[in-house]
């Protein structure tokens, strides 16, 4: 990591000198958890500058140098949760935008257009008997996860896997119906 400077041209104070020699000598374990935090990213330099930022301006807040490490720490702590977040929104915010859908060749019709209720009854039949249970309770009978985990007696993680597994083998399955 290159050095990390303290902004000289954020408020002054007179512990200014006191502080910066206790930042100092707590920099090394700042950098290192920064570094964890980042997963060894260049973004852990920019974690230490707005740790050490967060810390200068809040300097009055700790009440004993003794403490400053784990002060120091949980400061580098909340920055990069912050910054995860940050991050979060912004890619919530961009999935939040759904790519418009391409236009269909005027020739081509998509591929479910020709999928009858016999096609996916005829194509569930194939299942696999725990798979073909749990498709049939979600889909024909309309039932929620929690439901059929219940009268299943599986787990309801289980049950989304189910329907997972399900869905991709009926894929194959139609799609391999229409081609023939």
């Amino acid at each position: 990591m290159g050095p990390v400077m303290l902004d000289h041209t954020a408020p002054s104070s007179e512990s200014s000198p006191a502080f910066a020699s206790l930042v100092a000598q707590h920099l090394p374990a700042m950098r290192r958890r920064a570094s964890r935090i980042a997963r060894g990213h260049v973004d852990a330099d920019d974690l230490v500058q707005d740790a050490l930022l967060r810390a200068f301006r809040g300097q009055a807040s700790l009440r004993s140098p003794d403490r400053a490490a784990g002060w120091l720490l949980a400061i580098v702590s909340n920055a990069g949760i912050d910054r995860a977040r940050r991050r979060r929104r912004r890619q919530e915010v961009s999935l939040a935008v759904e790519p418009a859908m391409p236009e269909p060749v005027a020739d081509q019709a998509p591929p479910w257009d020709h999928v009858t209720v016999e096609d996916v009854r005829a194509a569930a039949a194939l299942l696999p008997d725990d798979v073909r249970a749990t498709f049939h309770l979600a889909t024909f009978d309309g039932l929620a996860y929690a439901t059929i985990a219940r009268q299943l007696g599986v787990p309801r993680a289980t049950v989304g896997t189910r329907l997972l597994r399900a869905r991709r083998r009926m894929r194959q399955l139609l799609l391999a119906r229409r081609s023939a």
